[in-house]
């Protein structure tokens, strides 16, 4: 049987990183036939990170990890050796969304048969698409990070949404937990000037144009819930410049197929994410899932215990992100379907619609 060799592209900083966490989730053997080849680190092998957050707790990390693991560290992608014959490798890249359009392209250059990329993907839609140009052209695929695609709780909405017989409502609500104070939005949307439609928000518009058909072509009407909404324009405590962005929004999108759905996104809102499914003519609930589900939560203590203060929200997602790795490298190894992951295909439509949405959206609230 095929197994899959890693490269991981971003690493960062142990316990705060993502991309940590996809390393140690591979080390430690919780995803069948892959193994962990080698680690680009782009930022803290670099003389500028010298002394930064962070650095020392990585050295260690990459001390130790070469020694126990026989992983290999490079400060650059074009360092890591060409693929022995016979070896299938994988990249994942989990680094600075404006540094991957070039990343993706050093990964092709050093013999990566597919690419596991971590939303957004890239900046902007032209950017991605050319990301895609060129792995179509290499023969590469390219799957998405759109972690709650194949969430429990996805499923189990939309599966009582479409048994119920009665016409139903449902609502994908994501929550953030920031303290609900202008001094805190204004370091958010500083910090994430790209915005919450094509950050925050971007999962449930990935399962949007996944399971419901939603592309700038096919969408019919938006409607701002103007009650649960706000939009606010904040001075960046860093550049001094002002950010406008959603500290709340919710939105009904109808598409001209007649299918309608409900995002909510909320900055001060909680640290989960929860599926809503509703009478259509009454609005009363018939049910809610969240992420995280009970089972989930439980294993949360075994989790702290083996992996010690890392941030709460990988804990959250655990079972998430290992199954999507799990079903990318199955995929890898067998060409079994990858059900649910999102590809690049399907991160460019979402870009689009966030770009779509964004100044509708803020408009309608104005």
């Amino acid at each position: 049987m095929t197994k899959v060799s890693v490269v991981l592209v971003g690493c960062g900083c142990p316990l705060r990183s993502m991309g940590w966490y996809h390393a140690m989730q591979i080390l430690d053997k919780r995803v069948e036939n892959a193994s962990l080849a080698y680690v680009v680190e782009p930022w803290y092998f670099s003389p500028a990170a010298d002394g930064s957050p962070g650095h020392s707790d990585f050295q260690e990390f990459a001390k130790k990890t070469k020694e126990s693991n026989n992983v290999d560290f490079f400060h650059t992608v074009a360092e890591v050796p060409a693929p022995a014959d016979g070896d299938f490798r994988l990249a994942i890249i989990s680094a600075r969304t404006a540094d991957n359009p070039k990343l993706l392209d050093e990964c092709l250059k050093i013999g990566c048969k597919a690419i596991y990329l971590e939303k957004p993907g890239a900046p902007t839609v032209s950017e991605l698409e050319a990301m895609k140009s060129k792995a179509d052209a290499a023969g590469v695929k390219v799957f998405m990070g759109f972690n709650k695609n194949v969430s429990s709780y996805l499923t189990l909405s939309r599966d009582l949404a479409n048994k119920t017989e009665e016409k139903c409502d449902i609502t994908f609500l994501h929550n953030n937990n920031y303290p609900n104070t202008e001094a805190e939005l204004a370091e958010c949307f500083e910090r994430n000037a790209e915005g919450m439609l094509k950050n925050m928000a971007i999962h449930e518009l990935a399962i949007l144009v996944t399971y419901y058909g939603v592309t700038v072509d096919t969408i019919d009407k938006v409607e701002a819930d103007k009650e649960f909404s706000s939009c606010k324009t904040l001075k960046g405590p860093a550049s001094g410049n002002d950010f406008t962005d959603f500290d709340k929004l919710k939105f009904k999108i109808v598409t001209k197929d007649g299918i309608e759905v409900n995002v909510a996104a909320d900055r001060c809102g909680g640290d989960d994410s929860v599926g809503i499914v509703t009478k259509a003519d009454s609005g009363d609930e018939l049910a809610r899932f969240t992420m995280p589900d009970e089972a989930t939560v439980a294993n949360t203590d075994a989790l702290k215990a083996k992996y010690g203060d890392a941030m709460p929200y990988f804990f959250a997602q655990d079972p998430d992100y290992l199954k999507l790795k799990q079903l990318v490298v199955q995929n890898c190894v067998d060409g079994s379907p990858a059900e649910g992951v999102a590809d690049i295909e399907t991160a460019v439509e979402t870009l689009k619609v966030a770009e779509y949405l964004t100044p509708i959206l803020t408009k309608q609230l104005q």
